[in-house]
């Protein structure tokens, strides 16, 4: 096609997310989901429970399903946000969507998470997203301090409990590789759960 460039390598390109630590486990979820609607400035921040964030590929991945969804008019919730995190999930349910890959009570971690934008039109003329990780880093510092959490000193991997809060169909003792391949399955089967 011309004009259309193919995406890059996605383990090149830094998803916008950043790692949130917490003082103490968090209590009440919706306090924070609350806060975070408040102060953030578009809807395209969002917050994810720590265990959700397997990879800076599964989270592309999950991207380009929210883009693909949004051109085709076939998301199944009204905002992009929430469509992100059933797809994190592996659900067709975005209650079930949130239970997995939402923050819950008892999360020590967190995913601040920045929803690169999609043009309008057709999924075949998504074009990868330009990021201004300039402003994108001095406006996830503003809702970190919002949010009372500290910045987390790594990218995007599995934690003791990813396997269990997502309902991998794995086994505890599996490695990254099986984590992420399960983890990207989830994602592409979520429709079809």
């Amino acid at each position: 096609m011309k004009g259309h460039h193919p995406p890059p390598d996605v383990s090149l390109v830094p998803f916008p997310c950043w790692g949130l630590s917490f003082q103490a486990p968090v209590e009440d979820p919706r306090v924070l989901a609350e806060t975070l609607l408040e102060w953030r400035n578009d809807e395209r921040w969002l917050i994810l429970g720590g265990p959700a964030a397997v990879s800076e590929t599964q989270l592309w991945t999950a991207w380009l399903g929210v883009a693909s969804r949004h051109a085709k008019n076939t998301m199944r919730s009204h905002a992009i946000g929430a469509e992100f995190i059933r797809l994190i999930a592996g659900t067709h349910q975005i209650r079930i969507g949130f239970e997995r890959a939402g923050l819950v009570a008892g999360d020590e971690t967190a995913w601040l998470i920045h929803l690169p934008g999609f043009a309008e039109g057709t999924v075949e003329s998504i074009d990868w997203p330009e990021l201004d990780r300039v402003a994108l880093d001095a406006e996830a510092d503003r809702l970190m301090r919002v949010l009372g959490a500290e910045l987390l000193p790594h990218n995007p991997m599995p934690s003791a409990t990813t396997i269990a809060r997502l309902d991998l169909n794995l086994d505890s003792k599996s490695d990254f590789a099986a984590i992420e391949a399960a983890a990207l399955a989830h994602v592409a089967l979520a429709d079809l759960s």
